[in-house]
């Protein structure tokens, strides 16, 4: 037999009374909506996207130099001359260091600058969501995007709650243009 557990209705009445109209309503935000459509988004997007794109032309280039190198080489060795092919063997090994660093170093510092800049943006989103909520008209904003590492969503129901995703990106858009207008302002 199935074990069931009935609660009083006594207390369901008090739980429900303590959250009633004495408790600031619950909201939510779609982040990833609020992410992406925050001003420094796109800019920051394009920004990285040029330094990727440079940083795989610059991959390319140098692996097409290094296979220009070795193409003279092999045939260096071919018409016999040794010491010339030591000196492109010797050119085509710093052109190998600066590709092993274009990969592992660049890379890793563009991906630090994007985690950097991605931190950025949230750290401002969550600033520009408790100033948007300054008078605590939400007991608690929630992120309806986010979910658990096993990839269930973390909100999975919410009724009654406040989806304050549009009012959080215009405030966020209104800040970001009330600040260049203030930019314009200073001599």
């Amino acid at each position: 037999m199935r074990y069931q557990r009935f609660f009083p209705l006594s207390l369901i009445f008090l739980v429900t009374a303590a959250f009633s109209a004495e408790q600031p309503p619950i909201a939510v935000v779609d982040m990833t909506r609020v992410f992406a459509e925050h001003p420094s988004t796109e800019k920051a997007t394009k920004e990285l996207t040029e330094a990727r794109e440079a940083s795989r032309q610059s991959f390319k280039e140098k692996s097409n130099t290094l296979k220009e190198i070795l193409q003279r080489h092999q045939e260096l060795i071919r018409s016999g001359k040794k010491e010339a092919a030591a000196e492109e063997l010797k050119k085509a090994n710093e052109a190998e260091k600066a590709i092993a660093t274009l990969r592992t170093t660049e890379l890793r510092d563009l991906e630090e600058e994007f985690r950097k800049t991605k931190l950025s943006i949230l750290n401002d989103i969550k600033a520009s969501i408790a100033e948007f909520n300054r008078h605590g008209t939400f007991a608690l904003i929630l992120d309806k995007s986010s979910t658990s590492s096993n990839g269930i969503p973390q909100i999975i129901h919410a009724p009654g709650a406040y989806d304050v995703t549009d009012d959080v990106i215009a405030f966020i858009q209104k800040e970001a243009s009330e600040a260049k207008e203030d930019d314009k302002a200073k001599p």
